[in-house]
């Protein structure tokens, strides 16, 4: 698709409230909002969250395989926007998103 008729990230917002336990393991959705109008969403987990999901003793299957998820350093505004921005100058952003329609 030609630069010009991609659809660009516009905007994004946090769908959960982040909490500051250090045991947290469950991940956080994000909604992302196209220039073409189109509304995609998207998990986005750290390092630190994956670990603990993935350590927890009653998990089952012990893995997983998400396409739509997104690993940031941090639960940080500024690295989310600077982790989205990133992904949409490389194409990646929509693959890495599901439509919510």
């Amino acid at each position: 698709m030609s630069e010009e008729l991609r659809p660009r990230l516009v905007s994004w917002r946090l769908d959960d409230e982040i909490g500051n336990d250090e045991n947290e393991w469950n991940w956080i959705e994000i909604t992302i909002c196209f220039s073409d109008g189109t509304k995609r969403w998207s998990i986005i987990y750290t390092p630190q969250r994956l670990h603990n999901n993935l350590s927890r003793k009653n998990i089952d299957p012990p893995g997983m395989h998400i396409k739509h998820m997104i690993i940031v350093r941090r639960y940080d505004v500024e690295d989310i926007d600077r982790v989205l921005k990133a992904l949409d100058e490389e194409d990646e952003l929509i693959e890495a998103s599901r439509s919510l329609d």
